[in-house]
């Protein structure tokens, strides 16, 4: 079960699908390594923050509805919040598409609430 809704209050900003999920894309640590003079090399590790999380969300959607909201709330708000099975987060929402009954959405996360 996914919920998204808009970050402030918009009486049509919010959707509730049941039987859509999010589905991490790209877990990863901030890790630099930069080739040294004699052969070596050095590793910066700044570690891994939620901010690097990536969701794909897939939404069955056989009337177009949800499309329809995710896209105002796309065009009307600057971020939303998506409530999943792991936690709540701040997202940004992208790559809205609609195809064979199904609405999918990528949500990069912003904050974790």
């Amino acid at each position: 079960m996914i919920s998204i809704c808009a970050p402030t209050f918009d009486i049509d900003g919010q959707l509730t699908n049941a039987s859509g999920w999010a589905e991490a894309q790209n877990i990863s640590r901030r890790a630099s390594r930069v080739a040294t003079l004699d052969g070596g090399a050095v590793l910066v590790d700044s570690g891994s923050s939620v901010a690097d999380l990536t969701y794909k969300l897939k939404l069955p959607d056989p009337d177009g509805e949800d499309h329809l909201t995710l896209t105002a709330m796309i065009r009307n708000h600057p971020s939303a919040i998506l409530s999943c099975d792991r936690s709540c987060y701040q997202v940004l929402l992208s790559s809205l598409a609609y195809k064979s009954g199904n609405t999918t959405c990528t949500a990069e996360v912003l904050a974790e609430i």
